[in-house]
């Protein structure tokens, strides 16, 4: 009989448990099902796992859960809740403005990546969101509580192992709830708040729009130390960054980490661009400051892009974007910098997408063009050899450098087959200039560090076959001495020495080339560092920095290069300090094209240059 009654009380007090609960949170839960159903459609449309029809089956079945929230019997209840209605209202327009392109666009289109990037970013609000509904729902109205109280009593006497185990799992789950929530809103490296924290901190302050800025910070020479020394170090290199940032925050601002080494940093109370550029360079400041971990001294700099809610209508997700895009700008700074957004960032950042979206196809229809500058010996002011860079004539934005094209290799992927294209057509018109001029000329090529490696060595001994140039001919400038990547790749530059190949490091004197590099890598030409001229145009006396470089560079038996000698005066000043240089520069003559830079060469085998 006892049994008959607890089970019957129990029964009662599962009627109440159930009670209180809606189908608001079913429909929530529904959501984010076919949200994470139609992202995993997306990525194995892309790979040609599924057809178009089962996406848009899928983005059907997607599409069907959002009126039950904004228009169904459930929205009464739905709409006490404004950030969640803000939500699922911000999601809908997403998932609208995917529909035509899902028809459109082939799935090796580069949107659907966007797509998918775009549609990722609501998953943790929606987890969110989810944990949110189930603990509104969970809550009893006191009348409730004293029935239910009750029930627990008189059924305690029948069954009070039970309810002492229940009661243990249910303080469980409670807990595994907070902790589900605190893991859905912070990074679990630093344990500052992610990106749906900084969403839900941004609605909480969406009364104050107008007043606030967001700032978008990524470390400098944070990947170098991460190669170097592991990423469990690089970890706590991000520990630390993240408490000098907590410890700059007044109670009203908010820092988050993004991801990887970028950080987010809201300010409240902005009334004028003063208030964000003092506290931005503060932040610069305190990262710059050395950091001692397991006996090493470490130095780290920081980018900050800075963009300013003050009269914009965009919310908080464009302002967060201008703020990167102005981020991306100051990295083009050497050194740590931060720059306000401008509506030119946008035009440039287009142009950026543009050149990458466009810059495989320009490479392989040979749509770029090189262009030749002398290298002339201030010792006897004869020309010795040739540097060459590419150039891109773009149809809307006119010639593009070589310096950004190298970094648009980088970017898509494809720096590899550029440079070698570039070393092989240039060793060709090398090949034609030996036999028409003189057979001493030098030719100077550019090559990063991520080139060099057995395939590169591989076309290195093809194009001095077939251009039956002589290897020391060859010098092959590495222009980003990233030491990690050098020193795997100490095999393929000793070989290259072994053939006869010249090597070169570039930007020597600076910290980017460390002294160190020079006991490993055998080098017959340093390249000097771009600011040596800079400081000997801009001192009164002979600059020490320069002097000191040449000595060096003569000690150990190298020849030492520099460019920047833009004019005749820069020549005649860089004579007074040393003679024994290779120069580059506008005061010897122009970058140009194959054909002129022939008609140059002729005439200065035929008389000195100066």
């Amino acid at each position: 009989m006892s049994a008959v009654i607890s089970v019957y009380q129990l029964r009662q007090i599962i009627q109440l448990l159930e009670s209180p609960k809606s189908t608001t949170s079913w429909s929530v839960v529904q959501l984010q099902m076919e949200h994470r159903r139609f992202i995993n459609a997306l990525q194995l449309y892309r790979l040609g796992g599924v057809e178009k029809r089962e996406v848009l089956f899928r983005y059907d079945i997607f599409w069907s859960r959002f009126p039950v929230l904004l228009e169904g019997q459930e929205n009464v209840e739905f709409q006490k809740i404004s950030s969640a209605k803000q939500l699922v209202y911000e999601l809908f327009n997403e998932v609208q403005r995917i529909e035509p392109l899902l028809e459109a666009l082939p799935p090796t289109h580069e949107k659907f990546g966007l797509l998918i990037e775009q549609l990722n970013v609501y998953a943790a609000p929606l987890n969110s969101l989810v944990i949110k509904e189930f603990q509104r729902n969970s809550e009893f109205d006191k009348k409730t509580d004293f029935r239910l109280l009750r029930l627990q009593l008189f059924l305690s006497f029948a069954i009070g192992a039970l309810l002492v185990c229940g009661s243990i799992l249910i303080v469980m789950i409670v807990r595994e709830n907070h902790i589900n929530r605190y893991l859905a809103n912070h990074d679990v490296l630093t344990g500052l708040p992610n990106r749906a924290g900084l969403r839900e901190f941004i609605n909480s302050v969406a009364g104050e729009r107008g007043e606030y800025a967001i700032m978008v910070l990524d470390l400098n020479g944070f990947k170098n130390i991460n190669d170097s020394y592991g990423h469990d170090y690089g970890d706590r290199i991000l520990n630390v960054v993240a408490q000098r940032l907590q410890g700059q925050m007044r109670s009203c601002d908010f820092v988050v980490r993004l991801g990887g080494d970028e950080f987010a940093i809201v300010q409240t109370q902005v009334r004028s661009a003063e208030d964000c550029s003092g506290f931005a360079q503060r932040l610069i400041n305190i990262i710059e400051k050395p950091m001692s971990l397991e006996g090493r001294e470490c130095f780290v700099g920081t980018s900050i892009g800075i963009s300013m809610a003050l009269d914009q209508d965009k919310d908080w997700l464009g302002i967060l974007g201008q703020a990167d895009t102005a981020m991306y700008q100051a990295k083009q700074s050497r050194g740590s910098a931060w720059r306000f957004y401008e509506g030119k960032m946008k035009q440039l950042k287009e142009r950026e997408q543009l050149l990458l979206s466009q810059f495989r196809e320009a490479l392989g229809e040979q749509k770029l063009s090189l262009f030749y500058q002398p290298i002339v010996d201030l010792a006897d002011d004869k020309v010795v050899g040739a540097e060459v860079q590419a150039r891109w004539l773009h149809p809307d934005y006119g010639w593009v450098e070589h310096a950004e094209l190298v970094n648009i290799a980088h970017s898509c992927g494809a720096v590899v087959n550029f440079e070698s294209w570039v070393l092989t057509s240039a060793a060709q018109q090398l090949k034609r200039w030996q036999h028409s001029v003189t057979a001493d000329l030098r030719l100077a090529v550019s090559v990063s560090s991520s080139t060099l490696h057995n395939d590169f060595l591989v076309l290195v001994n093809r194009v001095l076959i077939e251009s039956r140039i002589l290897p020391q001919r060859l010098i092959l400038n590495i222009i980003d001495s990233h030491q990690p990547l050098l020193l795997d790749s100490v095999d393929v530059i000793c070989e290259l020495r072994r053939i006869g190949v010249s090597l070169s490091l570039d930007n020597f004197g600076s910290a980017e080339c460390p002294l160190e590099l020079l006991n490993q890598i055998p080098v017959q030409y340093l390249r000097g560092a771009k600011g040596l001229m800079a400081d000997l145009v801009g001192a009164n006396e002979k600059c020490p920095m320069l002097m000191a470089t040449v000595l060096f560079a003569d000690r150990l038996g190298l020849k030492l290069m520099l460019d920047g000698v833009e004019n005749q005066h820069h020549l005649a000043q860089l004579k007074e300090v040393s003679k024994q240089v290779w120069v580059l520069g506008s005061a010897i003559a122009e970058w140009a094209p194959a054909e002129s830079f022939s008609k140059y060469l002729q005439q200065s085998y035929k008389q000195p240059i100066v």
